[in-house]
Parts: structure tokens; sequence; C-alpha cells
């Protein structure tokens, strides 16, 4: 196997496109955002059996003082459909073509959160290649099929969940789409002071801006608000990339949680994605113990839940990285979008 890096946005969309449930923090756009918000270097690569490509995947680095580097994969690698990962030794071929390039031949720290989910490869055989598993909590969430007509999606919906939209659309909530300047910040400015109250992180107002301005599909960044008596009281956005949209950012106000606007906004986006031609609606983040309330909320959609294996570091041998290897980890902590 080979690594090819891919330095023209075409060719990297075209090989995305192959590919299915692409996350958009493998996305082109996603590192473009966290480059110039965050000074990160998105590294682009192609795996090729030494003729075709097999996978693609991103890998953002970080320089910091006195290391080379941290080297940070996220949803990655993409196997291409003939080699899907039910098929699991390129898989793993590409894994230990990864740490050997990160870990042992540029010398970095390597943060992989791999695009597979759990129970699919036994965490034993990624020890075997070098990755230690972190205490860090896998990724959950739901994908709900947009390929169902609305009278399926509708009947999928757990009848509570079902009951409170029709609370909602009985009242007359009236849908705002403001994909502007104006109607993002004012999202982002509730969702900032929600997340201060509510003491949980999300993604950052600078990162979710960037993102927009350097998505060339305007129409498929959706702030989406419910207003009632011409006021606005809750908003989403979600953003769509190849066959999948995501639920990003959600804010409810007082006003909101009465009248049930996120039932009415999570109904409306899936509606509108759908009509867009998105195959998937990928709910975001679950998680029962530190957020049941949302996860309760987000399952009533009726959509298949999916847990991926989790994330994974390795580190370079030697001395000086074994010595220093507690204070890399303090600082991992920041690092780990």
């Amino acid at each position: 196997m080979k690594i090819v890096t891919v330095e023209n946005k075409s060719e990297w969309n075209d090989l995305l496109l192959r590919c299915k449930h692409v996350s958009i923090l493998q996305t082109w756009e996603y590192g473009e955002a966290k480059q110039n918000v965050e000074g990160v270097i998105p590294i682009r690569n192609i795996i090729t059996d030494g003729v075709k490509p097999i996978g693609i995947v991103q890998t953002l680095v970080r320089k910091i003082p006195l290391f080379r580097g941290i080297a940070r994969i996220n949803r990655g690698p993409l196997i291409l459909p003939e080699y899907h990962r039910s098929h699991l030794d390129p898989f793993l071929q590409i894994l230990k073509l990864l740490h050997d390039h990160w870990v042992k031949w540029e010398r970095m720290v390597l943060l992989i959160a791999p695009n597979i989910q759990k129970n699919e490869i036994d965490c034993v055989k990624l020890q075997e290649l070098g990755y230690d598993a972190t205490n860090n909590n896998a990724w959950e969430s739901i994908l709900v099929d947009l390929s169902l007509d609305e009278v399926a999606l509708r009947k999928n919906l757990h009848q509570k969940w079902r009951n409170l939209l029709n609370k909602a659309e009985k009242i007359n909530l009236e849908l705002e789409i403001a994909n502007s300047v104006e109607g993002l910040s004012f999202l982002m400015s509730r969702y900032n002071q929600m997340m201060t109250e509510k003491n949980f992180s999300g993604p950052s107002e600078k990162l979710i801006k960037e993102i927009k301005n350097v998505t060339l599909d305007e129409s498929s960044v959706q702030v989406m608000f419910a207003v009632k008596n011409s006021v606005r009281i809750g908003g989403v956005l979600v953003l769509g990339y190849i066959d999948t949209c995501h639920y990003l950012v959600g804010w409810n106000s007082t006003e909101g949680k009465i009248f049930q606007s996120n039932y009415f906004l999570l109904w409306q986006a899936m509606l509108i994605f759908k009509k867009m031609g998105y195959r998937w609606f990928d709910l975001g983040g679950i998680n029962e113990k530190l957020t049941p309330g949302i996860t309760h909320f987000k399952r009533g959609l009726g959509g298949n839940e999916y847990v991926l294996i989790g994330e994974f570091e390795a580190f370079p041998s030697g001395f000086f990285y074994s010595l220093a290897k507690k204070f890399i980890k303090l600082g991992l902590k920041h690092n780990r979008r």
C-alpha cells in the first residue's frame, strides 16, 4: 500500500462521492475551516494498492513546541465501496500504514477515531498495531433514512414524539429560513448562551461560520427558526454533504419548550433535506448517561442507532516521548476535535 497526497479539491470530492455515510469531519470544507480558524494543517491522502485507490483519509496536524506535532484523524479512514469495510483486511492494513506513516516515520502523536462501528472489529487487533484505547466516550448517534416517504417517516416517529409534533403544528408555528449572516449570528449567540447556562460544549461559533463561508453550495447549510407571534423561539442549523445531512446546532427558548419548537424544527429539517435529495439525517451525538434528555428526544424520531469503535492514540517510541507522555496527554484534551 502507498500513501498519496491530494492537493486538488475536485479530486478529493470525487473520491468522497464514492463513499457512504461521509462525516463532515472528513470533508475538504471542514479541514479548510479548521485551518482558517485554528491554524491546523489539513493533510488529505489517498491510500492505494499501488495502482487503484482503496481508501481516503483527512488528517489534521497541529504543531506543538518541542515535538513534531499531533496528527488527528476523526471519522476516518473512509474505505471505497469496492473494498468495503465488511472485509476488514484492507481496513486493518490501512490503520497499520497510518500508524507507520505518522508515528514511526513522521514521529508525531496520532489520535484516531476510526470510521468503523463497535463490534465490527476487535479492539485487540488495534492494540496489536500499536494503538491504545483512550478513556473518551465512543461516538454514538442516530441515522434517519430519508429515502422513506413522508407517511412512513411520520409513522416511524415514537407515539409521544408524534403527539408533541402534532401539538406544535396545531398552534401554527411558522418556519423561517434565515441563511444570512444575521440569522447565523442570532442562532449562535443563543446557542453560546445555552452552552454556558447548561455547562456543555459544542462547535464554536467561529468554526461554524467558517464552514459556512467555505461551503460553495449555500443550500447545504440551513439555518431554521420556529417563529410564534413574529418572535423566534427556537432554531437549528443543519449541514448537508454528499448523501448525509448533520444536525449540528439546536437552541430552544422558554417559549420554545412550551410550544414544542424543537419537534417542529427537526421534522421540518428532515422534510427539507429529503426534498433536496439527501439519503440520511444524522441527529448528532447521544449519550444515555451524560445527556439522557437529549438522547431520549432524538430516539423519538425512530432512526437507527450506531456506536463507533472509540478513540485510540499512539506515541512514537523513545525515552523522550515516554518521559513527556503524561504532559502531552494533558494538552491533548484541548485537541480532540
